[in-house]
């Protein structure tokens, strides 16, 4: 139980809980597993990572000459082929972290190639893994990275796990998952992996913590911020830029801040610091046999698409950078919510276990690594160019 394994440890969240792991549990091996699809999805849309990003070669080197770390290793595996079966077999690693998945909506709905990449990637990959644990490792925590996104919101307050609803006048006498609903394929393929993870939990008595991980937004962890050469990436594009980082593009950019439909859709956030903080302490916990534990991974859950684009004006004046707002109804997703929706998200876990480090302050922080970087952005990437319907 020596091995930690993290799927995707390349990636915008792999890399930094990658670096994470290994600083804390200098006794362990941290085998990272990724074939670096993300590197090539973002150049095949054009784009690129705002933050220059070594090799994960070069990372791991820098990580030994600037910490001293020797326990990150990483080998170039698809995790939808069978050679995640081969490694998860000779590994037989205690805790294992996936995050190998094609984590944009945007980019499932571009063409039936990039839809097909998705369901393969996700399902596939995340199938394999689960067969590969119960053959090979059956007592191994697989902490998976699910999204906030599955979730149906219909204007009712959203359970952290499985609750017990009420219809006609008639409660369920058994719990039952919150309900799902997806408007792009990324986000039904991420539903059909928590079904899998259900059926491997409830028959084969494996252990499960599944991340419902809200909006990411920031690009550093304390531990890297002063250190160039582990930063992890930062993608402002209409397909992997998350909507806080794209915001802080566009003021830094000088260009008008573009809200998606109305405006008034509410999101959850979560600091790129809080929720790597979150993981690595998630993998010291002593999960079940059979235990299927869903964790709404939130701690900023009230904000609107309105109310985010004014945080960043605000903080931007602060710093004489002066930011409008473009709300022509930019609506690639049909958002046409006309009033912002109240309900309760339940985060017991993050209330209990995550000090959330303020909005403000990493709003802040990232403008300071991305105002020296404003000449390496290319503006022809921010705006939307793909529609859903």
């Amino acid at each position: 139980m020596k091995n930690i394994i993290v799927t995707g440890g390349d990636g915008y969240i792999g890399w930094p809980l990658s670096f994470k792991l290994a600083l804390t549990f200098p006794e362990k091996s941290i085998i990272i597993v990724d074939n670096f699809s993300r590197r090539s999805q973002v150049v095949e849309v054009g784009s690129d990572s705002l933050i220059p990003i070594l090799s994960l070669d070069d990372r791991i080197k820098q990580a030994k000459i600037l910490f001293n770390i020797n326990n990150i290793s990483y080998v170039n595996i698809d995790v939808s082929s069978e050679k995640i079966d081969d490694l998860i077999a000779l590994k037989k690693p205690g805790v294992i972290f996936h995050l190998a998945q094609q984590a944009s909506a945007p980019y499932s709905m571009m063409s039936s190639d990039n839809a097909i990449f998705t369901l393969r990637n996700n399902e596939v990959g995340n199938m394999r893994l689960l067969w590969a644990i119960r053959n090979h490792c059956p007592e191994a925590h697989l902490i998976k990275m699910g999204s906030f996104g599955e979730y149906a919101m219909g204007g009712i307050d959203v359970s952290e796990g499985d609750f017990n609803p009420s219809y006609n006048g008639v409660e369920a006498t058994s719990a039952v998952p919150y309900p799902r609903r997806s408007d792009d394929f990324y986000h039904a393929s991420k539903i059909n992996d928590s079904n899998y993870i259900s059926i491997a939990t409830r028959k084969w008595g494996l252990k499960v913590t599944e991340i419902m991980q809200s909006t990411i937004f920031g690009s550093y962890i304390n531990e890297t911020f002063d250190f160039k050469e582990l930063h992890t990436r930062f993608d402002y594009d209409e397909c992997f830029g998350t909507v806080l980082n794209r915001f802080i593009v566009q003021a830094v950019l000088g260009e008008p801040l573009t809200i998606y439909g109305t405006g008034n859709q509410r999101t959850g956030l979560m600091a790129m610091v809080d929720s790597v903080n979150s993981l690595v302490d998630l993998s010291k916990y002593n999960s079940i046999l059979g235990e299927h534990r869903i964790i709404n991974h939130v701690t900023e859950s009230n904000f609107s698409i309105n109310e985010i684009a004014s945080l960043v004006i605000e903080l931007c004046k602060i710093k004489d950078i002066p930011v409008s707002l473009s709300q022509i109804r930019h609506d690639p997703r049909d958002e046409n919510v006309e009033t912002k929706m109240d309900y309760k998200i339940e985060n017991h876990y993050t209330k209990q276990n995550v000090m959330p480090t303020p909005i403000r302050e990493v709003i802040s922080k990232t403008l300071e690594i991305v105002i020296p970087l404003k000449h390496k952005i290319n503006r022809n990437k921010i705006l939307p160019s793909t529609t859903w319907s």
